[in-house]
């Protein structure tokens, strides 16, 4: 029966021990600041150069 207790408390401890080290590694990526800004380049849309070459002949 006391193996039953040290298996029940090591289990208890492995378990209590991956809770806290998911709720340390969830809260450092939330904390995390990000750059905001990020570049975009800036394409035209072939749509509107056809309808604009369209228009011009």
């Amino acid at each position: 029966m006391k193996n039953l207790y040290k298996i029940i408390t090591l289990f208890a401890m492995i378990f209590i021990t991956g809770i806290f080290v998911t709720v340390l590694t969830v809260n450092s990526s939330l904390n995390t600041f990000e750059n905001p800004n990020k570049t975009v380049e800036v394409q035209k849309d072939t749509l509107y150069l056809l309808k604009a070459e369209k228009k011009t002949v």
